[in-house]
């Protein structure tokens, strides 16, 4: 989708005033605002190795979407 397309969708959510839309919005804004750090490499490989071996021990997408939902409200 064209760029202007994308602006114009927006600015149709924030003019009339879509609630839902424009708490996503403002959590992208508040993401983009902090300053993420990064994880180093070997934490990271540490991490996947023990999600390969421990699978169980992760959530579903349906559990991490509800907790976020909770928390953000979207």
């Amino acid at each position: 989708m064209e760029t202007s397309k994308i602006k114009n969708r927006i600015r149709d959510n924030i003019e009339h005033g879509n609630e839902r839309i424009l708490r996503i919005i403002n959590a992208i804004i508040e993401t983009e605002e902090k300053e993420v750090p990064q994880l180093p490499k070997e934490i990271l490989d540490e991490r996947w190795k023990h999600h390969q071996e421990n699978p169980e021990e992760g959530k579903t997408w349906e559990e991490v979407k509800s907790v976020l939902q909770k928390k953000y409200g979207v």
